[in-house]
């Protein structure tokens, strides 16, 4: 693995692992997998227009999340009712204009395809994500745990849920590249779950959530190079053998 592909391997499955704690949390995890296949739509008018498909993955996102977020608070919606209907919309759109030549990678992604310019530009906006989470990690909690503790404690509950849904929307739209929007919900959900198996705190679960992410993409990569298959299926697969190992850690755990 050449170093563009391990420092996009780290800063993605990273940052992907840390929100991905709070959407299990929420119990989310079905909205952030649907999600990721709202970028599809932004991907094909950015093929079309020859602009760099992240910008137009993340345009869609940050419109779905925008609506998901007026729409919940206007008319008293679920989220999970307004994903549902924009990800039917998103999916059919995004397969009628993505360009035939694009759509299998669209769907899985390939990391192999990604250049030194894309790399850097992968770490710096990955590690800002990062970075970020980590400073608004306490308010994502308080927010996540009691809506009453956050209004008491002076958490602005609105702002802090867009900041959350945006930052969601950003790590999908880095992720796609390397595993596509079929496989991106995955890669956020499957680290987080597998370490709520085996964590016994918050902290532990955030700790272990990002070294499971990490683990499961470069294991996922390596096994791709070494038996020449799809990178994005291979990381999912790796996710799935850790999560079967950390359900059977739980059960001897409990007995």
């Amino acid at each position: 693995m050449d170093f563009n592909l391990f420092i996009v391997s780290i800063v993605v499955s990273a940052a992907a692992a840390l929100l991905g704690v709070f959407i299990i949390l929420r119990r989310l995890a079905l909205v952030s997998d649907v999600l990721s296949h709202v970028a599809l739509p932004g991907m094909a008018l950015a093929l079309l227009w020859g602009i760099q498909p992240f910008v137009g993955a993340f345009t869609a996102l940050f419109i779905a999340i925008a609506g998901i977020f007026f729409m919940e608070r206007k008319f008293a919606f679920s989220i999970e009712t307004l994903v549902g209907i924009i990800f039917t919309a998103a999916m059919g759109i995004g397969i009628v204009l993505i360009p035939e030549e694009s759509l299998i990678e669209s769907l899985f992604g390939n990391i192999s395809n990604i250049g030194p310019h894309e790399a850097l530009f992968t770490a710096i906006i990955g590690s800002a994500l990062i970075a970020l989470t980590v400073i608004f990690f306490t308010k994502f909690a308080r927010a996540t745990f009691s809506q009453e503790l956050a209004k008491g404690s002076g958490v602005p509950q609105g702002k802090t849920e867009f900041m959350f849904l945006t930052a969601v929307a950003l790590a999908i739209a880095l992720g796609i590249k390397v595993v596509g929007t079929l496989l991106m919900g995955a890669l956020i959900i499957v680290p987080a779950v597998t370490a709520k198996n085996i964590a016994w705190s918050l902290k532990s679960m955030t700790f272990f959530s990002v070294m499971l992410g990490v683990v499961v993409f470069l294991g996922g990569v390596s096994l791709a190079n070494a038996f020449d298959v799809v990178p994005g299926a291979a990381v999912i697969l790796v996710g799935g053998v850790l999560f079967a190992l950390s359900l059977v850690l739980k059960a001897f755990r409990i007995r």
